[in-house]
Parts: structure tokens; sequence; C-alpha cells
């Protein structure tokens, strides 16, 4: 029997692994990074507007300003909780309807940014417009799919697990302790829902992909690495919930009145925000790579 012949060259080699692209980091692009930043910080005053008035009716005609709420005792911050209370509803949906709006609207910064950053090299402004532009139409669909999932999820843990809460413990401690957990509880498929979602958002810009593409895209990512994502969403998630908890902190160690107290007490606030929303950035720029390093596992599979 004759010898097969040799496989060719071509045919022993292994394929070789698609080069990994080089990301952008979150730093260099920081006029997109501003440009979000702004967006949230003017979204935060105007949420923040029905409050304050509220806090003004209350505290506006004290010569210390609303300094007099975190005085010792808060007698003055009682007072405010308790005609918070009554002007509940009206408050509620205010803040829920203008909640809703600054997320809409937000989805064209966001899309600007996420266009940034899958851009290589030097930026151009048209083939940045004109990605975030054709990502915002299934930006919005992904977002309102989202939200919606969210809201469901949470009804589902919360409604049950707060009445349970109500029927079976008779202490208002153990209740309220038992809120709490039921609340956290809600709060991981919430946290895992919006996880799925930036990667998706990430597939969508990136690919130029459609709403269920980007979903699947999405969901591959996380399956591929589900810890390191896990990780880098919840790292920059608890060092923006701590920045925002010392740009809170620094308005009260401001105090209120006028001239330099206020300045410091806007420039405090103002640093909590541009902090979250670079780190908001650097988690978009990690969701990147790790949709980069799925991708070769996707393609083969």
């Amino acid at each position: 029997m004759a010898p097969a012949p040799p496989a060719s060259a071509a045919e022993a080699e292994p394929p070789r692994a698609r080069p990994a692209r080089r990301r952008p980091a979150a730093h260099e692009r920081l006029g997109a990074v501003a440009l979000y930043f702004g967006h949230r910080a003017l979204a935060s005053v105007l949420i923040a507007t029905p409050l304050s008035v509220l806090a003004a009716q209350v505290v506006g005609d004290h010569p210390r300003g609303d300094a007099i709420l975190f005085d010792p005792g808060g007698l003055m911050l009682t007072e405010l909780e308790r005609l918070a209370a009554i002007a509940a509803a009206a408050l509620a949906a205010q803040l829920g309807a203008g909640a809703l709006i600054a997320a809409a609207l937000g989805l064209v910064p966001l899309a600007v940014l996420l266009a940034a950053l899958v851009q290589e090299g030097p930026l151009s402004a048209q083939a940045v417009g004109g990605r975030a532009a054709r990502a915002l139409g299934p930006l919005a669909l992904l977002w309102g799919a989202a939200l919606a999932a969210q809201v469901a999820v949470a009804g589902l843990v919360l409604l049950p697990g707060m009445k349970l809460c109500a029927e079976l413990l008779v202490l208002p401690r153990s209740r309220d302790l038992a809120a709490v957990a039921v609340a956290g509880a809600a709060l991981v498929p919430v946290a895992a829902i919006g996880l799925l979602h930036d990667l998706a958002r990430v597939a969508l810009v990136d690919e130029q992909r459609g709403f269920y593409a980007a979903t699947s895209r999405g969901l591959a990512t996380l399956q591929a690495a589900p810890l390191a994502a896990a990780w880098a969403w919840a790292s920059r998630g608890a060092l923006a919930a701590a920045a925002l908890a010392c740009g809170a902190w620094g308005v009260h160690l401001a105090g209120a009145g006028s001239g330099p107290r206020v300045v410091a007490a806007f420039a405090a606030q103002l640093a909590a925000l541009a902090a979250a929303a670079y780190l908001r950035a650097s988690w978009l720029t990690a969701a990147l790579r790790l949709s980069d390093r799925a991708a070769p596992r996707q393609e083969h599979e």
C-alpha cells in the first residue's frame, strides 16, 4: 500500500488566533467622558430640584440655611422628613418622571461615549456621530426591555417578601431587618440584568448589531467570563458609590451659608459625579475587552 501523502504546511499548522484589538482607555476619551458627566450633573440638579424646593420652604429663612439640618438631635431634619412624607405621592411622581426622562435623554451621551470607546486610534467626529446615531434606536429598545425586566424581577421578589415580613414577624426591628434582607435579595437579579444590559450595549455599538444579536452576544460574553465581568462591574460600582458618599460628606463638612462654603459644597458634588462618570467609562472599556476575549470562542462555536 502506498504511504499517505504528507500533510501540507497549511493543514499542519493550527489556526492562528485573531490578534487582540487595542481598545482605548477611558483617560484617552476624556471629551466623551466629559459630555457624559455633563449630562449626569445637569440631570442630578434637575431631579434634585423638587427636594431642594421642599427643603427651602422649611429652612430657607433661617440665618444658617440648611446647615441646621445636620445639627445634633436632627430636629429640623425630622421635620423635613415629616413634610416629605406628606408630599410623598407628588414627590414620587415628579422624581420618577424626571428620572425616566433623564435616563432616556442620557442614551445620547452614552451612545457617544460608547462610540468613542470602540473607535481605535484618533477620534473622528463624523465616525463617532454616525455610529452613535445608528445605535440610538436599538439602545432605546434595549433600555426599555432591561428596565421592564428589572421592574418585573424586583416586584416578584419584593411583593411576596414584604408581605411575608409583615405577616410572620411581630417586632418592628425584626421586620425592618427582614425587609432589608428582602431588598438585598431583590437587588441581586436586578444587578445581574444591569450587567447583562451593559454587555449587550457594548456589543450593539461596537459591532453595530441589532437588539437580539446584541443581547445574545452580551449573554455569551457573560457566560464566557462571569467572575471577571462581575468583578469589573461591581468593583467600579462600589468605587463610584464611595465617591458619591464622599461628595455627600463633603457637602456636610462645608455646611451652608454663602460664598466659599457654597462653592466648596458644589465642588464636592461635582467632583463625586465626575469620578462616578469616569468609573462608568472605565467599566465600559473593561466590558469591551471582555467581549473581545469571548469573541474567538463564540466564532469557533
